[in-house]
């Protein structure tokens, strides 16, 4: 098997199935041998702490703290490094093979999931993304346990939450391609904190200050590289949130208004219907009808 796009894990049952996995707090002491392989599982390195680099056929990937690389199967990779020494990760290998009974299978979630479609219509080998909710770190922090049980029970939940990884890789990949990220990385840093803390009280010094800039030179980039002030893309992220919950929760506009961000529901109603066009009610009841 030399990729999680053969035709071959499309078939009906096929669920990713764990067989390696790792949480080391220190990879300098830890590896054991040098990495030069590929194999025909599909992998992912996490770095919990530090930063470090492999390099693949297409390049040098550098990878830092809550940032990860998914390997595709087959892929050779080789000259792992550690910057700076200290450089704690986690890891996971699996590969898809037949057990319908453990999750939902890979060819199902295709034809449901667009951002799974997206991903395999194009195809990419190596990928490495910024874990912007924590989502990647607490699915592998629940796997690698399960993996390592012999438990019919963990088995089970860990191709699920394997599969659950499979989509969240699809949705960030997704979001790294917004026109909205660009070539610049205090751009890119700066929307990575939005989408990460945007229920707290975010301001443009406070955003300045984690990435040891001024607030105006920020400000200066967004309408650079960007067409929207950081604080409309703050109030963006805020309402594509509170539109997953109005659709997939019963939660009421005063509960969602303070989980995405806003301060008072009235600011919340009133920004909602200025970006989506109808009111937060109305905009529940359409989605109820399309179902």
């Amino acid at each position: 098997m030399n990729s999680i796009y053969d035709a071959e894990n499309l078939q009906a049952g096929f669920v990713p199935v764990v067989y390696g996995y790792y949480d080391r707090a220190n990879m300098m002491e830890s590896t054991p041998e040098v990495i030069n392989h590929s194999h025909s599982l599909c992998e992912i390195m996490y770095v919990n702490e530090g930063a470090m680099s492999i390099e693949t056929e297409s390049g040098v990937h550098r990878v830092g703290c809550n940032q990860f690389i998914w390997i595709d199967a087959g892929v050779r990779h080789w000259d792992l490094r550690f910057n700076n020494g200290l450089c704690s990760m986690m890891n996971i290998e699996f590969q898809f093979e037949e057990g319908a009974d453990l999750a939902p299978d890979l060819g199902s979630l295709l034809k449901e999931d667009g951002m799974l479609q997206s991903l395999f219509a194009q195809r990419p080998r190596v990928l490495t993304l910024t874990d912007r909710n924590s989502v990647i770190f607490q699915l592998l922090k629940s796997i690698i346990p399960l993996a390592d049980s012999t438990c019919e029970q963990s088995r089970h939940l860990c191709s699920l939450l394997c599969t659950q990884v499979m989509l969240e890789i699809a949705r960030l990949r997704s979001l790294n391609q917004s026109p909205e990220v660009t070539a610049n990385r205090y751009i890119t840093e700066a929307l990575d904190i939005l989408y990460s803390s945007y229920a707290e009280p975010l301001t443009a010094s406070y955003v300045a200050e984690q990435l040891h800039i001024h607030p105006s030179y920020l400000h200066r980039l967004f309408r650079e590289y960007t067409s929207r002030t950081m604080k409309e893309h703050l109030q963006r992220i805020r309402i594509q949130h509170a539109q997953e919950l109005l659709t997939g929760t019963r939660k009421s506009m005063q509960e969602i208004a303070g989980e995405v961000g806003f301060s008072n529901t009235q600011q919340f109603q009133q920004m909602f219907r200025k970006i989506v066009g109808v009111r937060p009610l109305d905009y529940r009841k359409q989605q109820e009808t399309q179902e």
